[in-house]
Formats: C-alpha cells, structure tokens, sequence
C-alpha cells in the first residue's frame, strides 16, 4: 500500500474536476491545514459545521472532503467564542485539513449534476449548454409528459426529501424536458428557458424570480439545497476506486452527521 499526502489527494479531484473550471467568485479549493500532511483517513460530508469536526475528532479523521467550502467569507478576527472560530481552530488543533470541491464539481462530468440527474433516471441527458465542455446543468427527458403536480411528487420521492415547493409556469404545459442546477441557482433561469426546458429543479428559489420564472413560462421545482447530500455516498465512492486503482493506504469514511439547516411540519 501507498502512502498518501493531502496534496496527493488534491491533485487526482482536481483531475477529475478541475479548479480553474468553477465559477468566479467561489472560494472553493484547499481550506484549512497542512498540504504535505500524511492521510491516514478521510471522511466526505456536505457541509463542515461544528458537528461535523466533532465526528471527524471521534472518528480520528485527518482529511475532510467537502462539497461545500468551509469559508464562504474571511473570518474577522479569532474571537474562540464564536463557534465559526472555535470550529478553525477545532481543526487545525487536530490536525485535520479541509478540501472543498464545489462548482468544478458540479460542473465536472460525471460530478453533482450528473448523480442528481441519475435519481431521475431521466432520458437523453445532456449539458444545459451545449457551447461548453464544462457545462454548470443537465438537460434531461421524461418518456412521456406529467403533469407538474405528479412530477414533483416523483422528485420529492427521488431525493428523499419531505417537501418541496413548485411553481406552476403562467402557460400551464406538462413536464417534459428538465433542466438540474444542484444548489442555489435560480438567477441562471434564462439559460434554462433558451436551452428549451419546460421544467427547472434547483434549490433556494427567491421568491421575486419564482415570478420572473412563471411568467417567463417556466415550471420549477424546488426540493432545497440539501439534496447535494448526495456528494457524500456518490464522492466516497470515486475515492474508493481511486484508492484501488493507486494503492492507497487510506481509509473512506461517510459523514452521519445531518446538515440540513431546516425544520419540516
């Protein structure tokens, strides 16, 4: 068996999806820690939140790959009283690096949108924009059309999800051809709408451009941000191939931790 260093692990994700393919502005990449450090044992989760250092402690985890980046915005100052701070310094006390693979993920092929689209078992997948190698969405067919109501229904059922919001397009057509942006993308909502989709799923729908969307003669379906939960079983196992493939001393573990944010009546 190999011995693995953190930048190691680094260099085979960004093979698969490449940094310089996220989109501008994301803080994704390397977060926290020491490159050159040796891994022993990684764990994949969807968020780092307090919780999920704690398990990576318990769990003697030295390397955590995340979907989500761990510093959307620059700490202020190292004030431990607050959790964020205490979290920082939580990880670099235990010497635990942080990885995040956020939009070049979801870009890649093969990456977020792709398991998401998988769920549906949809037909004829493809880029949302087909002027691009490295397309942000999936486009993808049903075999014949559903009403909208019967189609979110099938989705809420597919994600696992225990609710979900819809908006019904002011045209009022079936669902037949949907287009998947995995997160918070609604404001990418008139490329969906050019590339000739009837239906649009992704999560944290402002309520303005739920507007925009219908009377722009658009159906959405909005299931949340948490169903990119999937990252953590879906990139677990890349890494256990990967693992195969090179040798590697390491062992993959899955976070149990929940991060979902929300409450559901």
């Amino acid at each position: 068996m190999v011995e693995i260093q953190v930048q190691d692990i680094i260099n085979r994700i960004e093979e698969f999806a490449p940094l310089s393919i996220k989109e501008d502005g994301d803080p994704t990449g390397f977060q926290i820690g020491n490159r050159k450090q040796t891994v022993h044992r990684l764990m994949t989760t969807l968020d780092v939140r307090p919780q999920v250092v704690k398990e990576a402690i318990d769990k003697n985890v030295d390397f955590i790959l995340a979907h989500h980046p761990i510093m959307f915005h620059p700490a202020r100052n190292l004030d431990l009283t607050s959790p964020q701070n205490q979290m920082y310094r939580d990880l670099l006390s235990h010497n635990i690096a942080v990885h995040a693979v956020h939009t070049n993920l979801d870009k890649a092929h093969g990456g977020m949108n792709d398991w998401l689209m998988e769920e549906l078992g949809l037909n004829n997948v493809s880029y949302l924009n087909e002027d691009d190698d490295y397309s942000l969405g999936r486009m993808g067919e049903l075999k014949e059309p559903m009403e909208l109501v019967d189609f979110a229904k099938m989705v809420r059922d597919a994600y696992h999800v225990p609710n979900l919001r819809y908006v019904k397009s002011d045209l009022g057509q079936k669902v037949k051809k949907i287009a998947i942006i995995g997160g918070d993308a609604g404001k990418f909502y008139p490329e969906v709408i050019k590339a000739g989709a009837d239906t649009f799923i992704t999560g944290d729908v402002y309520y303005h451009t739920a507007h925009d969307m219908m009377a722009n003669g658009l159906n959405v379906i909005d299931p949340g941000h948490h169903i990119e939960a999937i990252f953590i079983k879906e990139m677990a196992s890349l890494l256990e191939d990967w693992k195969k493939s090179n040798k590697w001393d390491l062992d993959i573990v899955q976070s149990e931790v929940d991060t979902e944010p929300y409450n559901f009546l």
